[in-house]
């Protein structure tokens, strides 16, 4: 998103969310059999551009209805319950999870998924991005290999009426566990034999639609070098969430923040991100300082000082100790 809205208003895009294990409760619980559902998901395509809920997906599903009916034989009852998912089951998040966790039964891969699903909107919550966020349960995969949580953005736009029209894919991306789990050479790699693959994320970038409906006074922004933080936790059960509000606050600020993407990382894992990355300032929170003194500890690695700032100051702090790179004495006094 980052990318996208350095070209495009927020506003203009939508986030289209869906899971692989999802779709596969989907098509259990609507009939679909397994030699249809490469075909079905085809023609379901057909409307992954349009919004949710959108008058323009509802005229697109008309066609969609007659030739799953005319081309694949589906029964009408079918039909009728994929019609069904497409009304009630996808839509604004907050809606449309509740409503798949009433319906589909509660088997372990169904729960984990929509529990991710909401995890995900969650987080993206935190970062202000909740907004044109859409569980799309009937969204199948651009990727075979994306059979966890996967998404697609899209621009839309409006005709001469002000209707929404059909979107143009600007990036697509998801999980892609099962494509390492595929590939993994235990051996060649050298991990011990009962050693599971890393989690992995990736992207795509429509780079050409970007470029042929982005402005055309679109300046590039300039990516200054500047210090690096990694936001840490120690205790408090690892304090994701504060984590990353710290982070966008910092951002905010044009401050380069990160943290370690996993829910309870140890002290030793952050201090190994931070070599692995190349950071030597850490802010570091605890479940105190967060509920009670609302201090935050800041430690450079490379000048070996420490000092409790408070969390109101900490950009301040940030920003002048790094127009001196972290060498004035007085800072740590």
């Amino acid at each position: 998103m980052d990318i996208v809205t350095c070209f495009f208003h927020a506003e203009s895009c939508d986030i289209h969310l869906n899971h692989g294990d999802l779709l596969d409760a989907i098509w259990s619980w609507v009939g679909i059999k397994p030699e249809h559902r490469q075909k079905v998901a085809e023609l379901l395509s057909m409307m992954a551009s349009l919004r949710p809920q959108s008058s323009e997906r509802k005229l697109k599903w008309r066609v969609i209805r007659r030739q799953l009916l005319q081309e694949l034989n589906l029964a009408e009852a079918v039909v009728n319950r994929l019609q069904t998912v497409g009304l009630r089951f996808c839509g604004a998040a907050d809606q449309a999870l509740p409503r798949l966790r009433g319906a589909l039964p509660a088997d372990k891969p169904t729960r984990k998924a929509l529990d991710e699903l909401s995890d995900l909107f969650s987080y993206l919550r935190i970062w202000r991005i909740e907004k044109h966020v859409y569980i799309d349960a009937l969204m199948p995969p651009t990727e075979s290999y994306h059979r966890d949580l996967f998404f697609q953005i899209y621009l839309m736009k409006e005709n001469n009426i002000g209707s929404l029209i059909e979107g143009a894919l600007l990036a697509v991306g998801g999980r892609y566990d099962y494509l390492l789990h595929q590939m993994w050479d235990r051996e060649y790699v050298g991990y011990a034999p009962r050693t599971n693959p890393p989690g992995a994320v990736g992207a795509s970038l429509a780079l050409e639609t970007i470029i042929q409906h982005g402005p055309v006074d679109f300046k590039p922004i300039r990516n200054e070098t500047s210090t690096s933080v990694l936001v840490c936790s120690r205790g408090g059960g690892g304090l994701l969430v504060e984590r990353m509000e710290l982070v966008d606050k910092l951002w905010e600020e044009n401050i380069k923040a990160q943290f370690v993407p996993i829910p309870d990382p140890s002290l030793t894992e952050q201090y190994e991100y931070a070599s692995e990355h190349d950071i030597k300032c850490l802010v570091i929170i605890t479940d105190t300082g967060v509920s009670q003194t609302g201090f935050v500890k800041v430690r450079h690695l490379e000048v070996k000082k420490e000092k409790e700032v408070e969390r109101d100051h900490l950009v301040k702090f940030l920003l002048d100790a790094t127009a001196t790179q972290f060498r004035k004495s007085s800072l740590w006094n």
